[in-house]
């Protein structure tokens, strides 16, 4: 076996120095070999390697015994061990060569349990790594299962409440802190912390201000902040991970991890002080998945905002109809979320039947002028063509995937509770939940609003009609959960303003002033 190539591939066990076979192991070698051939072995020192002959033969043939005859009969042997020391011992010189075979199967036998040993570390290393790894995926399939786009007007909020805790535990932190831009890309919004705030606002904004620029260009890592004079942070920061949070074409802001938890008492896949390069590593993983979906978020908002746009311009289409009803629809549709409320319908019907009710009397788009303009009661043959608006919104708008989860409401809000009403006669609780409601919303809104031919009815004896009416025209349920409200009702028609309508900007110097493409031009 070739001794001299140990030095390359034999590492070290864990009670060594450094080294691929450090002198304390030499050392341990020689005195196995002096335990199992019953002799007293010397190592020599490194300054006898070059003035000794005997030695420098030793380790010039390395890894074979040499013999050296001495005066009565004996004979001094030398070997060179793995780790470069030399082992020197004296027998008899008609058992040198006993000794020397002997010696060579120590060494061969040393060397294999050190390449076992090698291996062993190998696979515990291995082991851990697999280990560290499968944590890391764990984390990062936890981040992705809680960064489901959210809903609302505290989208970003709610979707870092999600998301962070399970990335604090999963880097060690004691707590973390996000902080976004505004919408203008300018100012720094107040820190969302996750588990403990570790500083105030201010300080949050100092540090990243301090290291905004560095961290453009890499994670920032900082241990034993406390210890030194870098940064006081009244001695709460003692180390700090921070990272850009950015998609490609904006810069949402910065996520900072802040200390490390007590490794004694916490179960975390990382049992060094301080933070590393690992747990930056995974931030900016953790980090990159929150930006693309911060990043959707924005997307879904602006394709959130264009859907009501578009709603609001069907409802200004009617208005422009009909300006004696201005503000009707969104009356209606005011009225209608609070009794959606109030009668515990399902958290989802709020918004539904809100954009319900905006909705509701499209269909009179295509009632004629002469009808829908009238000034005086309609005649029978005019009746019937108003009770047609229900169907013409259907028709309006039922190719409109989006809205589908309107064509209720729109199609049956003047459907009556004992199967009188239009269009199909449906009876009782038959009519579908948001009919039902905007039937009530409808009524209320029509009779205490002023119209040219007469003005609005006081709210009490509108409400009065409207319970005379329970259970014939209305549901009983709602006419009930809408006079228990009748404060907050009368509280939405009075607060309403209705939109003033738009006025088109007027030409400069005969030069258009709207947006007008290139092209055009």
């Amino acid at each position: 076996m070739n001794l001299s190539s140990f030095e390359s591939d034999t590492p070290s066990r864990g009670d060594d120095e450094e080294g691929s076979w450090p002198p304390t192991r030499d050392a341990k070698l020689a005195k196995l070999i002096a335990e199992q051939m019953a002799v007293s072995v010397r190592l020599c020192e490194k300054s006898e390697l070059t003035s000794d002959t005997f030695i420098r033969d030793a380790v010039e043939n390395a890894p074979a015994t040499q013999t050296q005859p001495l005066p009565h009969g004996a004979a001094s042997m030398a070997v060179c061990l793995p780790g470069g020391s030399v082992a020197i011992w004296t027998v008899d010189a008609d058992q040198a060569e006993a000794h020397s075979r002997h010696c060579n199967t120590i060494l061969q036998l040393e060397v294999m349990q050190a390449k076992k040993d090698h291996a062993e570390s190998e696979v515990e290393a291995l082991a851990t790594q697999v280990c560290n790894d499968f944590e890391e995926l764990s984390l990062i399939r936890s981040l992705a299962a809680a960064m489901a786009l959210p809903n609302g007007s505290g989208a970003y909020e709610d979707l870092v409440s999600r998301s962070l805790p399970p990335l604090v535990h999963g880097i060690g932190a004691v707590s973390m802190a996000t902080v976004f831009l505004d919408e203008s890309g300018k100012e720094l919004n107040k820190p969302i912390w996750a588990c403990d705030e570790i500083l105030t606002p201010e300080q949050t904004h100092a540090l990243i201000r301090r290291y905004a620029e560095e961290a453009a260009i890499q994670s920032v890592v900082r241990n034993e902040i406390a210890s030194s004079n870098e940064d006081a942070y009244d001695g709460q920061l003692n180390e700090f991970i921070m990272i850009q949070c950015r998609s490609e074409t904006r810069l949402h802001g910065w996520i900072i991890a802040c200390n490390r938890v007590d490794d004694a008492n916490q179960n975390v896949p990382w049992g060094q002080l301080g933070f590393t390069t690992v747990q930056a590593s995974l931030m900016e993983t953790a980090t990159n998945q929150l930006a693309a979906q911060l990043h959707n978020v924005r997307l879904l908002r602006q394709k959130e905002e264009l859907f009501t746009d578009v709603i609001r311009a069907l409802v200004n289409a009617v208005e422009a109809r009909d300006p004696y009803t201005c503000g009707h629809s969104e009356r209606v549709a005011s009225f209608a979320r609070c009794l959606a409320l109030v009668s515990n319908q399902p958290a989802g019907a709020h918004e539904r039947v809100y954009l319900t009710g905006l909705l509701h009397d499209v269909g009179k788009i295509a009632i004629p002028d002469g009808v829908l303009q009238k000034p005086g009661k309609l005649d029978d043959d005019e009746r019937a063509i108003i009770e047609t608006h229900t169907d013409a919104g259907w028709r309006i708008l039922h190719e409109l995937d989006a809205l589908r989860d309107v064509l209720p409401g729109v199609l049956y809000h003047h459907e009556h509770y004992d199967g009188n009403g239009y269009p199909d006669g449906l009876v009782g609780e038959n009519i579908p939940i948001d009919g039902r409601i905007l039937a009530v919303c409808d009524a209320f809104d029509a009779m205490t609003s002023d119209r040219p031919y007469r003005g609005g009815m006081p709210v009490e004896k509108a409400l009065s009609i409207l319970q005379e009416g329970s259970g014939k025209f209305w549901d009983p349920v709602l006419i009930d959960a809408f006079a228990n409200n009748i404060d907050k009702m009368d509280a939405i028609r009075i607060s309403h303003q209705p939109r003033k309508p738009a006025e088109r900007p007027a030409p400069i110097n005969g030069v258009p002033t709207l947006n007008i493409l290139p092209s055009m031009v």
